[in-house]
């Protein structure tokens, strides 16, 4: 009686052991079918050159766009289709028109647009140079991108007289671009806009000899991006100049909130002349940390 007793108890658990392990089975197909939910990526804030038309050549305007989408080409079409804020700046993309796709593969960009990129009236008030380097110095400002591919509807489009064909990339185009005063201030903001978006090469170029001996490439892009963060929802409001016999100051205003709540703080950055070249002096680091309420 008792072998018959522990075979049945031997069976019982023999079959328990089957089911478990049919269950387990089930549920590891069910986890393979399921797809993993990614992350929603958070709202961060960039800096983006983009190009308008004035005068019969290409101006910049740097603006700031906070966006989830971390396809930065596709940010800076849907900002060149809104127009420039600047009101003395004209667009070169009919409002009409619609982005079909866009996508860079080994440094070119295939941006594919709807008919009406062709049929707006800007080609022939602008001028087929300004609105084709428009777009393409825009997203060549992007480091991964050195060509764009233009279509419309997918097809390559061609001008009647045949002065311009966009069978093949086009390339940056820096001789169609105005040229601006190399001020001081120009050079300040330019090395500012290059650290938000984090172009420490460039901007570490730009400061003097002093400042590179005393502070390496490696400290300096640890340091910045500190710096830059407490800059976030800061504009500056104001900038004043001051001239002396070795130096130059430049004093900025940075501000925030509404005309009734504003919050402020200024900055003192100095600049040199050194070999020819307007140079950033870098000061102590706690000063670019420090930041007084007005």
């Amino acid at each position: 009686m008792r072998f018959f007793y522990r075979v049945y108890i031997f069976l019982a658990l023999i079959f328990i052991v089957i089911i478990f392990g049919v269950t387990l089975q089930q549920d590891a197909n069910v986890s393979d079918r399921i797809r993993p939910i990614p992350p929603v990526p958070e709202e961060i804030d960039s800096i983006f050159t983009l190009y308008f038309a004035k005068n019969g050549k290409l101006v910049e305007e740097n603006r700031e766009v906070a966006t989830k989408d971390m396809i930065f080409e596709r940010v800076i079409v849907d900002e060149l289709m809104k127009g420039p804020r600047n009101t003395t700046f004209a667009a070169t993309i009919p409002q009409n028109s619609k982005l079909i796709s866009i996508e860079t593969i080994d440094e070119i960009c295939y941006v594919n647009f709807s008919k009406e990129y062709i049929e707006g009236i800007e080609w022939e008030e602008l001028g087929e140079e300004i609105i084709i380097w428009s777009l393409v110095n825009s997203l060549t400002h992007l480091e991964y991108i050195q060509k764009v591919q233009i279509f419309v509807e997918g097809e390559t489009i061609e001008f009647s007289h045949r002065k311009f064909s966009i069978n093949q990339p086009f390339t940056r185009n820096e001789d169609i671009i105005q040229k601006r005063d190399v001020t001081h201030y120009y050079i300040l903001k330019d090395f500012l806009d290059s650290l938000n978006l984090e172009r420490y090469e460039k901007a570490y170029i730009m400061l003097d000899k002093g400042s590179k001996a005393r502070i390496s490439f490696q400290e300096f892009t640890e340091l910045m991006p500190i710096y830059i963060k407490q800059l976030r929802d800061y504009e500056i409001g104001l900038h004043i100049t001051q001239k002396y016999s070795d130096r130059v100051v430049i004093t900025l205003k940075y501000i925030k909130g509404t005309a009734d709540e504003q919050i402020g703080f200024y900055q003192e950055w100095k600049l040199i002349q050194e070999e020819g070249e307007i140079k950033i002096v870098l000061g102590n680091i706690e000063d670019y940390n420090r930041m007084e309420e007005d």
